[in-house]
């Protein structure tokens, strides 16, 4: 039963995890699928931010089943983003009336606009990577969980992912993202989750570019959902 839109999304940011190897998690076959069977999302029209600490960009964003599509209402740009696990993708147009064009390779690196998000991120694409390896078990917040670590076998900007799921809901907890000396670079977090009809969707998710070695952010990129209603029109 769909009980959040948004689930796959939800991640918790905590700074000092690691992984009990005595306790292994479950293959990630298993795993994966469970994860991906999330991502089939509620039918939704949330409106909201996506800010900087210097530019705030208005949002719309529709959900329904796989897709997720993001309209900047005083941008030039709007983001489509295709979840489903047979056929991923992501697309860009400047408006409703034109035509979306996929990004591929290099392309799908680039920064949505100039916050720290990236359209890979927006793909969730290292659920998808084969080479995964399973770290054990760990409690991020309270919450029990599997740790895994996953090395792409595409173009990608992290040389390693490793991302810790909720093993009661299947949702990812903490997704780290690292360089080529095995440096954490980027990090995301929830600040806080609303209730919108009957889905639990997110409040405020920060997204953090970090320094090399010194887990500080060197910048900041905040999406917030303010209001939301049933029906995306997708």
């Amino acid at each position: 039963m769909k009980t959040a839109v948004l689930l796959s999304l939800l991640f918790i940011g905590v700074v000092f995890a690691e992984p009990n190897p005595d306790q292994p998690a479950p293959p990630i076959e298993f795993v994966q699928a469970r994860v991906l069977r999330n991502l089939n999302l509620q039918d939704f029209q949330l409106e909201g931010v996506m800010h900087t600490l210097k530019k705030i960009y208005p949002m719309r964003l529709r959900t329904r089943n796989h897709e997720m599509v993001y309209e900047f209402t005083d941008q030039p740009l709007q983001i489509r983003v295709i979840l489903d696990p047979s056929q991923p993708s992501v697309s860009r147009r400047k408006n409703s009336s034109s035509d979306w064009h996929e990004l591929t390779g290099h392309a799908r690196l680039e920064t949505v606009l100039d916050t720290d998000v990236t359209y890979e991120d927006l793909c969730l694409d290292f659920i998808r990577w084969s080479k995964v390896t399973g770290l054990g078990t760990d409690d991020i917040k309270t919450l029990k969980s599997w740790a895994f670590e996953a090395v792409p076998d595409e173009v990608s900007q992290y040389s390693k992912v490793r991302y810790w799921i909720s093993s009661d809901y299947y949702a990812f907890l903490r997704v780290d993202g690292y360089n080529d000396r095995g440096q954490a670079i980027k990090r995301v977090e929830v600040n806080g989750i609303q209730k919108i009809g009957s889905a639990y969707v997110l409040k405020e998710m920060q997204v953090s570019t970090l320094i090399p070695g010194r887990e500080l952010s060197s910048s900041r990129t905040y999406i917030e959902v303010r209001s939301g209603k049933p029906g995306s029109g997708l």
